[in-house]
């Protein structure tokens, strides 16, 4: 099982690695796609997402637009909102896991609700600009602008 875990860790770099890539020779900067519920948190995470040099492909506020987007294939990493209208979508993360997509939990609760979910990254609602930076930095590398606006 060990083994099995360290195989999926190295794919799932080796993947993340080929994306860092693609990014860096076509010289734009890695797109986000934001899964948020909250009209006004997806609003304030997707300036900040620009304002630290990130693209955003798309914002989702429900399930269904979640999967409208997420078909698009036209995103590097997603941030996620686990609790959408007041339920866990267990199937996006697994989704996301699947096709090797770096993503982030974003949430205002302080726990996960599946273990299985143990190892993807969570950003803690409230949280500042240099935090979400760390964590884009840390999905696919820099954005545009590396230290814009001072945050």
């Amino acid at each position: 099982m060990l083994r099995d875990l360290e195989s999926k860790s190295l794919a799932k770099k080796s993947h993340r690695v080929a994306r860092l890539q693609a990014a860096a020779v076509c010289d734009r900067p890695p797109r986000i796609l934001i899964i948020e519920d909250e009209l006004l948190i997806a609003l304030m995470i997707e300036e900040m997402v620009r304002a630290i040099g990130y693209r955003v492909s798309g914002v989702a506020h429900t399930v269904a637009m979640a999967g409208q987007e997420l078909a698009k294939r036209n995103y590097d990493a997603v941030l996620l909102d686990f609790n959408i209208d007041g339920r866990y979508h267990a199937k996006t993360a697994d989704q996301l896991a699947g096709w090797g997509i770096p993503f982030a939990f974003v949430t205002g609760y302080d726990y996960l609700v599946d273990p299985r979910h143990e190892m993807v990254p969570v950003l803690q609602k409230p949280f500042a600009p240099a935090h979400l930076r760390a964590l884009l930095e840390d999905l696919v590398g820099p954005g545009s602008l590396p230290h814009a606006n001072g945050i």
